[in-house]
């Protein structure tokens, strides 16, 4: 027979590992029966956060417990999605409050004051996982999520930042977009233009500074660069550069007043840049200033560029 004092000590060991809170159900598993529970509500060695979450006293209450409270809360096989699941995977622009819940309908009918409820048919075990011990989708469950709640550009900023810290790839996607390809599904669709437009070997901006520079020159008509390619001569690599146009000896190379303000990066940077023009290339250099501030700029120096050639 385990001693209150025992089950006491073990349901704290639980809670250990979940930001300090713990199921009434675990504490049933263990033998503690309803009115043990409340004894030890009652004389302050367990707190009741809601009727199926507890907490150890002292924890510190974080939004990280918040969230897990939300999603222990509203039943055993629930995870955080949405907005929440974007915050928690660290995707620029997104916050965990309000705290946004799934689960499969069916599972509970419980209603939830500390959550947004959403219920689909099934969550195959794949699509989700644990980060931060909250359960929360996957990366790839996150980005359909915002697709049926965001607006087009938002979510394919979001796709593209998964992308680029390789939280996700295109394979990766479009797996999860058969597996779960169900007529009139939100968001599916706009997920499936999305990789279509990009393409399995589609390499994100790596900044948002990259991004705008790369919608300045779609806006303005002029023809979509890579991203990201390594260039050189036949008999050297010189290094990766910001853009490259498809057809022409064109390369445009981004300052960032972050990365390339300090002398050792103008000197680097410029010896660089010199090897590019001997290799043949006509080199552009745009600065953050511009990109953010004066676009048109941007354009009439790409125009001039590629008039040039």
């Amino acid at each position: 027979m385990i001693s209150r004092h025992v089950r006491t000590f073990i349901i704290n060991r639980i809670a250990s590992r979940q930001h300090g809170l713990a199921l009434a159900y675990d504490a049933h598993a263990l033998g503690v029966t309803r009115e043990e529970l409340r004894h030890l509500v009652r004389t302050g060695r367990i707190d009741r956060v809601t009727r199926r979450v507890l907490r150890v006293p002292g924890a510190p209450r974080t939004d990280l417990q918040a969230v897990l409270t939300a999603v222990l809360d509203a039943a055993p096989g629930a995870f955080a999605c949405g907005h929440t699941a974007a915050a928690i995977w660290e995707v620029a622009g997104y916050r965990l409050a309000p705290v946004h819940v799934v689960r499969p309908r069916g599972l509970s009918g419980r209603r939830s004051s500390l959550a947004v409820l959403h219920e689909v048919k099934r969550l195959l075990p794949r699509h989700v996982t644990v980060l931060k011990d909250v359960p929360v989708v996957r990366p790839e469950r996150m980005v359909l999520d915002l697709c049926a709640s965001e607006h087009p550009r938002r979510a394919a900023r979001a796709l593209d930042d998964a992308w680029r810290r390789r939280l996700l790839s295109g394979r990766s996607a479009r797996a999860l977009v058969s597996e779960t390809s169900v007529q009139g599904r939100p968001g599916l669709s706009l997920l499936r233009a999305l990789l279509d437009e990009r393409g399995d070997d589609y390499v994100p901006p790596a900044s948002n500074l990259e991004a705008r520079f790369a919608s300045i020159i779609t806006q303005a008509g002029l023809p979509e660069m890579r991203r990201q390619v390594d260039s050189g001569d036949d008999e050297r690599w010189v290094g990766r550069v910001d853009f490259r146009d498809v057809d022409r000896p064109l390369i445009v190379e981004i300052q960032s007043e972050t990365f390339h303000s300090a002398l050792i990066d103008r000197v680097e940077d410029e010896a660089r840049l010199a090897a590019l023009r001997a290799a043949g290339f006509e080199v552009v250099e745009i600065t953050e200033e511009q990109v953010w501030h004066r676009p048109r700029e941007v354009v009439r120096t790409m125009r001039e560029a590629r008039a040039r050639l």
